[in-house]
């Protein structure tokens, strides 16, 4: 990993003292004669300009950088594709307002509101024809963590290939200049998941229109700045075109998703992942 220690160095030392790559004679030969050590300043500025296509020559290919991926907040179950039908708004309503009668008894017949909720948050059921395909599955966990994880090896080559050309002249050991050129393994920053269901559009009639929402984050959250995010939902469909053709429908708004998200969540600046 580059350590914050090297990128400050860089920084700070605009007249440091310049090696080319083959300047490091001056310490394999002590014999040499002091005239040969002791150059102009302009002589030394010029042989600080490493060659752009050496250093990116010298960065090594590597695998493609991970994205770490944690449920954050989210409760165990948001791995799969959940439905959110009516029943269950309605099954919760009828809990807050069971749980709201026994809230006013316990507090003398004072009425205690019952608290609002969006239907976005419930759980819903996972579906049962979906339990073993890959169709299922929070497109968060592969397509976008691997979409992004080509953003992210871009991003940490750069910042290998910077690292390495300030290590070759700002005085660093042969091994710290091996170690800045490694690409990093695992990017730094974390990718959550977001919803990932099909969800009623209307409580009360009796159509069969669902839409399906799906988000993600990408970065921790913090007091300064929250972590980057997206959101995806589709139109509200009925349970019978989702379901028609081996779930085609699924398959095309499932890839719009990821599209969208790799988009967004690929704009966020360099200095966040």
């Amino acid at each position: 990993m580059i350590s914050k220690k090297q990128q400050r160095r860089a920084a700070l030392r605009a007249c440091g003292i310049a090696l080319a790559v083959a300047g490091f004679s001056a310490h394999a030969e002590p014999d040499a004669p002091a005239s040969a050590m002791q150059q102009p300043t302009e002589a030394t500025a010029d042989a600080a300009a490493v060659p752009a296509a050496s250093v990116a020559a010298a960065v090594p290919a590597q695998p493609q950088t991970r994205l770490r991926f944690r449920l954050g907040t989210y409760k165990p179950g948001i791995e799969r594709l959940r439905v959110v039908r009516r029943e269950n708004t309605m099954n919760n309503i009828a809990g807050q307002v069971a749980l709201n009668i026994a809230l006013s008894v316990i507090a003398g017949g004072v009425s205690v509101g019952a608290q609002g909720f969006s239907k976005d948050d419930l759980g819903g059921t996972t579906l049962e024809a979906l339990k073993d395909d890959p169709l299922g599955a929070n497109p968060a966990m592969n397509e976008l963590k691997d979409a992004l994880g080509k953003v992210a090896t871009d991003i940490y080559r750069k910042r290998a290939e910077a690292a390495y050309a300030t290590a070759l002249t700002d005085g660093s050991t042969p091994e710290e200049i091996e170690d800045a050129r490694k690409v990093q393994a695992e990017a730094d920053t974390p990718l959550l998941p977001g919803p990932w269901h099909l969800v009623y559009e209307n409580l009360t009639g009796s159509d069969e229109l669902f839409r399906l929402k799906f988000g993600a984050e990408l970065g921790r959250a913090g007091f300064m700045r929250p972590p980057a995010a997206c959101f995806y939902q589709s139109e509200p469909v009925v349970w019978e075109q989702w379901q028609a053709d081996n779930w085609q429908r699924l398959r095309e708004e499932r890839a719009k998703a990821v599209a969208r998200c790799t988009e967004t969540l690929s704009a966020t600046p360099e200095k966040f992942w």
